[in-house]
């Protein structure tokens, strides 16, 4: 199979520990291209940081089409195009928030490169500042007047366990709710899932999915993993990600991305 797009999640794949991609990454990728192959990032982050990111990484010529917000947005470059897709309602939202009212969490709503929350610091904001978003702190309940895409739960990692557990007895049937980080914990319409905004990228764009090759390494990348032609787990990703792999490749830190395509692509 000679695949048309390569996708590749950025935190704990594409991206190293300090938050880069790395030279020998970019180098991969441009030899992909070289080769016919498109390239697109599939990400949870928000599309305008995104953007904003690809141009400090210097990839500009590199990225053919953004997933953000997990695939409920997508973007393509060379169109200068965005569709959204799903949202969850505002009354819902407050409800979620209603059920963590007694633990030590922060919740986030996006809106461009604003990333809102209920409570921070001056060392919340350099964080956030960090991944190009520019965090305040507002009423979340009042931003809640019209459907939003995602509500993020920050909690610390001890506390994770029961976040996790109360979002089960909340028992939504029309949201996804799942772990995205040992800190961040997620609720989306459950339509929304990285492999669904694959599809709709490549009706748009005239492939199959049986004609993407995907990396990825943690909860939010799994359907995408098992959908595509051919998924790629990094081996420092979570166990439940590497079952709906059909290969992995080496870590992030060591340019896994850059090391499977060299190996098992472009020697082709």
């Amino acid at each position: 199979m000679k695949y048309k797009l390569i996708v590749s999640d950025l935190d704990g794949t594409l991206l190293n520990g300090q938050k880069f991609v790395s030279n020998i990454n970019k180098e991969a990728i441009r030899k992909a291209k070289e080769q016919g192959m498109s390239f697109a990032i599939a990400s949870g982050r928000p599309l305008y940081p995104i953007l904003s990111l690809i141009k400090q990484w210097e990839m500009e010529e590199l990225v053919d089409y953004v997933l953000g917000m997990n695939g409920g947005c997508i973007y393509d470059k060379a169109k200068d195009a965005q569709k959204n897709f799903y949202t969850i309602d505002g009354e819902l939202l407050k409800h979620i928030m209603d059920q963590y009212r007694d633990m030590p969490v922060r919740f986030w709503i996006f809106e461009k490169e604003k990333r809102y929350v209920n409570k921070g610091t001056e060392a919340t904001r350099a964080k956030a500042a960090l991944y190009h978003e520019d965090e305040q702190i507002t009423d979340l309940y009042a931003l809640c007047n019209q459907p939003r895409q995602k509500l993020i739960v920050e909690c610390q990692p001890e506390d994770m366990d029961m976040v996790e557990q109360r979002a089960r007895k909340l028992n939504l049937s029309i949201c996804a709710a799942f772990r995205s980080d040992p800190t961040l914990f997620e609720f989306v319409d459950k339509r929304v899932n990285k492999a669904s905004g694959l599809r709709h990228l490549c009706a748009d764009i005239g492939i199959t999915m049986d004609e993407v090759l995907a990396f990825g390494d943690t909860s939010n990348d799994n359907e995408m993993l098992k959908e595509v032609g051919h998924g790629v787990w990094m081996s420092n990703g979570t166990m439940d990600t590497f079952a709906h792999a059909d290969a992995q490749t080496i870590s992030n830190e060591e340019d896994g991305v850059a090391w499977y395509l060299e190996k098992h692509i472009l020697a082709r």
